[in-house]
């Protein structure tokens, strides 16, 4: 005759206040990690609760959610410690997984998940409350390749498109900064005929929108337009032309760089001879 196995006892009894609270953890936690992954590598509630030799409790039909919210019940029912033991190994996973996604986990939802643990006789406000968060996304960087070749594919203006973009092609990311800012102060020198140059320049040349092309502006913003735009036109000089402009300027980024070269292409777009000829 075959033996029946034996069923495990439970440790805590599920009342109707538990369960609405094993309902709520499991909705809380629900957004830490992912249930399953395709990788070998990545942490998941399936692979945390296998560590723990639990993984059955999650092959409950259903869908994310309802998986966990049955198999943190049959945790809760039948183990002791394992609660505990289950929420330290996901805190850390899901601090490295939401800041992968780029949504950080937040102290607020820590403080739910602290709030619904008690309410379980699960007390770890302590460790909850210990719990490092940084919320700086970390930068996306961009091959420079890809950024060569979104240059390419923009409406540059000539300017842009000749000597700057080819020394951003080669790896030159300061020089082909400092030569954009260089062309644009030659460019408003000769139509303004100002000797000037720099923030002076600027000044002197944008007083009005004598150079500026507004045509595609509202009337009734056409005058904020005009003030802004000569007040970039005078930053551009001061923290772009300038600072590249002494060869000991630290290397900046490639995409950086790539930001400052659009922020040019703009400027050159609404640049104007006196005569009213667009740049050529």
């Amino acid at each position: 005759m075959r033996l029946q196995a034996k069923k495990k006892r439970a440790v805590r009894r599920i009342t109707t206040a538990r369960r609405a609270e094993l309902h709520r953890l499991a909705g809380i936690l629900c957004d830490f990690l992912p249930l399953t992954s395709y990788s070998d590598w990545a942490v998941t509630f399936t692979t945390i609760f296998r560590e723990s030799s639990v993984e059955k409790y999650l092959r409950h039909k259903g869908s994310k959610q309802q998986k966990l919210k049955r198999g943190f019940t049959d945790v809760y029912r039948y183990h002791q410690r394992l609660p505990k033991m289950l929420i330290r190994k996901i805190i850390p996973a899901a601090i490295d997984y939401r800041m992968h996604e780029r949504r950080p986990l937040t102290r607020k939802e820590l403080n739910d998940l602290s709030d619904c643990l008690l309410k379980l006789e699960i007390d770890m406000r302590d460790e909850l409350r210990d719990v490092a968060l940084d919320a700086t996304l970390p930068r996306i960087t961009v091959p420079p390749d890809e950024l060569v070749k979104r240059l390419r594919n923009h409406n540059l203006d000539p300017a842009i498109s000749s000597e700057p973009f080819q020394l951003f092609k080669d790896g030159h990311f300061n020089e082909a900064t400092r030569r954009a800012g260089e062309k644009f102060e030659d460019q408003v020198q000769q139509y303004s005929q100002i000797s000037k140059i720099g923030r002076s320049l600027m000044g002197d040349a944008f007083t009005n929108d004598h150079l500026m092309d507004i045509s595609g502006i509202q009337p009734k913003n056409q005058q904020g337009f005009t003030e802004g735009y000569k007040l970039l036109t005078m930053g551009a000089m001061a923290a772009i032309r300038n600072v590249f402009s002494h060869g000991n300027e630290e290397r900046r980024t490639p995409e950086e760089c790539y930001e400052m070269l659009m922020f040019f292409n703009w400027l050159f777009r609404y640049l104007k001879s006196p005569e009213g000829t667009d740049i050529t």
